[in-house]
């Protein structure tokens, strides 16, 4: 018995407790400023401007072209100059400007001069060989048709003829084959650029086929950079690109995608595109690294606000707070929107909101749909 009587102690002892509170706190009447909750925000006024949607990549600068110019033909390099327009020859150095078609390098001449020579005398011995073996062609072919000489010696004269002709090909193919190495025997640049290295020094013997000197076109520099598969629509030829070096921080250089590779790489699945720049004070290098921006999509005049202030977008869909005036006071209003571009931390918005707005860019933590505001602090508002 008693400890039944201890149950219904405690029991009557608890709901004495939750009647005390029921009624003296939670019926307790409320005011009118717990009523009404006021929020402090800050806000700005929406307005338009660019942005863009960009992908980050990186790759080296390389020389629009490069040309490694070798010798076409043997011999000791008799001069490693360049011929300027003023007939001055200066020393092939690194680092020297040359146009297309200047004169870099001799092969000495006297061996090529000899060997035309030669050419031209062997021409001129078979012209007179095939000359005198036509004539006596004619004198026999004439004997022959009257009768007085046979088959066999006319034959005989027609076959001297043919091979006097055939000899005189020859001689003139090795003419021009004389000509060709006493003109291959100066080296000229095939391309405007720059002289990157040098190869081989004055006085050498070379070979046919050694190199001599490499020049490179740098008044046009490329990019080659990978690109991942899921880009790959939105890549286009003549697309606009961004490109920044570590030597100029302050800098940005404009480039423009040149080409993109037919094929995706097998092994990494990424797309190769080339981006061409004009680099006409030879600024870039080959060999520097390059930070490369693909603008993919762009706006001039689109309606941009930060990132941060937009909520929501995983469960339900993206919304803001805007702020609308009722009687004296200030009510924040959720409104959903969508996202168009998004560029670090800035979004569009292509739905739902529009330039004149007044949108809170802090303490929209703290809002739900009809909440009194106090702003605290109002910027870009006149």
């Amino acid at each position: 018995m008693k400890v039944i009587r201890r149950i219904l102690y405690l029991f009557a002892a608890l709901i004495l407790v939750f009647l005390t509170y029921w009624y003296g706190y939670k019926q307790k009447p409320v005011t009118s400023e717990e009523e009404k909750r006021i929020v402090p925000v800050e806000v700005e006024i929406v307005s338009t401007g660019p942005i863009e949607e960009t992908i980050q990549l990186t790759g080296w600068i390389k020389a629009k072209q490069v040309v490694d110019i070798a010798s076409k033909v043997p011999g000791r390099v008799e001069s490693l100059r360049v011929l300027s327009d003023g007939g001055d020859l200066f020393m092939v150095e690194e680092g020297v400007a040359i146009e297309k078609g200047r004169q870099l390098a001799v092969i000495d001449h006297d061996i090529y001069l000899a060997q035309l020579a030669a050419a031209e005398s062997s021409v001129k011995a078979r012209q007179v060989e095939l000359t005198d073996t036509e004539r006596e062609k004619k004198r026999v072919t004439a004997l022959y048709e009257s009768g007085s000489a046979t088959e066999q010696s006319r034959d005989k004269a027609v076959t001297a003829a043919e091979l006097a002709a055939a000899s005189l090909e020859l001689a003139q193919a090795n003419l021009e084959l004389a000509k060709l190495n006493l003109r291959e025997s100066t080296i000229v640049s095939p391309i405007n650029g720059i002289v990157t290295a040098k190869h081989i020094d004055e006085g050498n013997m070379v070979n046919a086929g050694d190199r001599i000197v490499t020049v490179a076109d740098m008044g046009t520099v490329k990019v080659i950079v990978a690109v991942a598969e899921r880009y790959g629509a939105e890549i286009s030829a003549g697309m606009p690109a961004i490109i920044r070096v570590d030597t100029f921080t302050d800098r940005q250089f404009d480039a423009r995608v040149h080409s993109i590779h037919p094929a995706l790489d097998a092994q990494t699945h990424t797309l190769q595109v080339e981006i061409h720049l004009k680099n006409e004070k030879l600024l870039l290098k080959p060999g520097m690294f390059a930070r490369v921006t693909l603008v993919t999509n762009q706006k001039d005049d689109a309606v941009v606000i930060p990132r941060d202030v937009v909520l929501g977008g995983k469960i339900d869909k993206h919304y803001v707070y805007v702020i609308e005036e009722a009687s004296d006071e200030k009510i924040a209003r959720k409104r959903f929107v969508e996202v168009g571009i998004k560029q670090a931390d800035r979004y569009e918005i292509t739905e739902g909101l529009k330039a004149g707005e007044t949108l809170v860019v802090n303490g929209m933590n703290f809002l739900i749909d009809g909440t009194g505001v106090d702003i605290v602090r109002l910027e870009d508002i006149k």
